[in-house]
């Protein structure tokens, strides 16, 4: 059994680039630093304009021990930074146990 991470948000009106663009560099910037693979996509149905991110984890403490990692790595919080007007609100988070 593992745990998949699905954070989403919406993209401010006229930042479709912008978050994109990061959407793709924070996705390969977790695989390459901490080793974990990011699916991302846009929705296209629903809320138009809203980032969807999808990670796999072997289980609850490997999650935490990623999350812990983006509260602290400066590369990670540099690429957050940098978009803070991309979005609109907060991130949205569900887990769900994988069987």
């Amino acid at each position: 059994m593992g745990v998949r991470l699905h954070r989403s948000i919406v993209v401010e009106r006229g930042k479709r680039q912008e978050a994109t663009e990061f959407a793709a560099n924070v996705s390969a910037y977790i695989d390459e630093n901490w080793g974990v693979p990011v699916t991302w996509g846009m929705e296209v149905g629903g809320t138009v304009g809203k980032v969807h991110w999808w990670s796999d984890y072997e289980s609850m403490a490997h999650l935490e021990d990623i999350l812990g990692k983006s509260l602290v790595d400066q590369g990670y919080l540099d690429l957050v930074d940098s978009v803070v007007d991309a979005f609109v609100g907060a991130a949205e988070d569900t887990l769900v146990y994988t069987m």
